[in-house]
């Protein structure tokens, strides 16, 4: 397969390692540099007399040095990866040494030795616990105990929000702009408090909207409604059937272990495409979120995973990487989020993935999935047919023909008059200008295939493919 460098900076978590694998990233630095389907291979000269030797299982990928480092991959295996993806040429050794074979016998080895998940262990309705101790019953009624406790708290921190929100459209919007941070945050707090992270999150990015263009009333508006609708909901959860109860907590911000998740939910298995991976620092650790699409389910799939201190993440996912295996989805009104299973790469795909949507398509799905799930924040939705173009007020959008985008009316749709185009509609783009103008360069001015995620307001592009018509050079 052919690596590309932002497949392999992927796979480097730590910023300083990066940093320490582009410096060894030379050919001057190697020797003995080789490679086959499924493993590469070099030794990188050091300080001391012996070079390290450095080790990449391609087929996960995985890493291994003579280095006494304990991050994975070490600068040798960064640099190795980079020099693989900018001069694979360099790599022209076709048999491994004896120490890359004998590692990867013995991962062959050890993952043939794995043995397989069991499923978890049920008892009949009619059926008593074998030799139940008193000792676990005991632990059981606590947990309840604790449970009513804290479900007690986020109720009565879910009256006062209410009655907050309430107070706080009594005032206006016009009021609500003029208060300081502190009044934002210590309503946040309170909900902290009151174990509600979910709802304080929310709350904290109210005075954010003031800054983010002059629709921020109705953006404002739009959040608060969704808020109180929590609110209330979460004063009835002892009422609501077991699915929507699920979907509410999650709000709230109670968490649901991965380990539970495997447990009661059914695993979707099926070849897996990554769409797009995107990451961010919060509070001294790495998010990463990445979209990944079923090839025969055309399944969305939403795999979000932390890094701390430079470790690797859990799953050595890339971009545009394909895998064979199981996807385990959270309880919801709409799933999206999944818990990776046993994922096998088998290699990556250049092509625009196939399928795709316009826009009057989108909208109905959306609209479908908000009635179903009210606070719904984007749907993942791959875009087919549209022209990156920018508008007379310096926007940018997605331009489709009107024959074949939409009959919709939709006041999220950019009237056709702002782009003097009057035979074509578009969706609205969230990006900023160098992204957009990446956008119309790639393009040539045809059509692209974008996948990316729908506001409600707004579709933003996380990764697009060139048409085959953008390629074909011109007579």
């Amino acid at each position: 397969m052919t690596w590309t460098e932002a497949q392999a900076r992927a796979l480097i978590t730590d910023a300083g390692t990066l940093k320490r694998g582009q410096e060894l990233a030379s050919p001057t630095k190697w020797g003995n540099l080789g490679q086959t389907d499924t493993a590469a291979w070099g030794e990188c000269k050091g300080s001391g007399s012996k070079p390290y030797q450095t080790g990449i299982d391609l087929t996960e990928p995985a890493f291994k040095c003579s280095c006494p480092s304990r991050v994975f991959p070490c600068k040798h295996g960064a640099g190795l990866l980079l020099l693989l993806a900018r001069q694979p040429e360099l790599l022209s050794g076709v048999t491994p040494p004896p120490w890359l074979r004998e590692w990867l016998n013995k991962r062959q080895q050890t993952q043939g030795k794995k043995p397989p998940k069991s499923a978890p262990e049920t008892t009949l309705p009619d059926e008593e616990p074998a030799s139940a101790p008193v000792a676990t019953s005991d632990a059981e009624v606590a947990r309840k105990k604790r449970e009513a406790q804290r479900l007690g708290r986020m109720q009565q921190g879910a009256a006062e929000l209410e009655t907050w929100l309430i107070d706080l459209m009594r005032a206006g919007l016009a009021a609500a702009e003029g208060q300081p941070l502190s009044f934002w945050e210590n309503q946040a707090a309170r909900l902290v408090d009151n174990q509600l992270p979910g709802l304080a999150s929310v709350v904290r990015e109210l005075p954010t909207l003031r800054h983010q263009g002059p629709t921020w009333p109705e953006r404002m508006l739009g959040q608060v409604g969704e808020l109180y609708l929590l609110a209330r909901t979460a004063r009835n959860l002892e009422h609501l059937p077991p699915e929507i109860r699920q979907e509410v907590l999650q709000q709230l911000g109670v968490n649901v272990k991965k380990e539970d998740v495997l447990a009661t939910q059914p695993a979707v298995t099926d070849q897996w495409l990554v769409l797009s991976q995107t990451t961010t620092e919060e509070e001294r650790l790495l998010v990463r979120r990445s979209w990944l699409q079923g090839q025969e389910t055309d399944r969305f799939a939403l795999v979000v995973e932390f890094s701390f201190g430079g470790q690797a993440f859990p799953t050595p996912l890339i971009p545009t990487g394909r895998y064979a295996g199981s996807l385990t989805f959270y309880p919801g009104l709409l799933p999206l989020r999944a818990v990776p299973g046993q994922l096998n790469f088998f290699g990556t795909s250049s092509l625009a993935p196939v399928g795709g949507t316009m826009p009057a398509e989108l909208l109905e799905a959306y609209a479908t999935g908000l009635a179903r799930q009210p606070w719904l924040r984007e749907l993942p939705v791959l875009l087919t047919g549209g022209v990156p173009q920018q508008t007379t007020t310096g926007a940018w959008v997605l331009q489709f023909p009107l024959s074949e985008a939409t009959t919709s009316t939709s006041p999220a749709l950019v009237t056709s008059a702002e782009t003097d185009t009057p035979a074509e509609v578009s969706l609205p783009l969230a990006c900023d200008e160098l992204h957009g103008w990446a956008l119309r360069a790639v393009s040539g001015g045809h059509p692209l295939t974008v996948f990316g995620e729908w506001t409600g307001a707004a579709f933003r592009p996380l990764t697009h493919w060139p048409s085959p018509v953008a390629l074909t050079p011109s007579a």
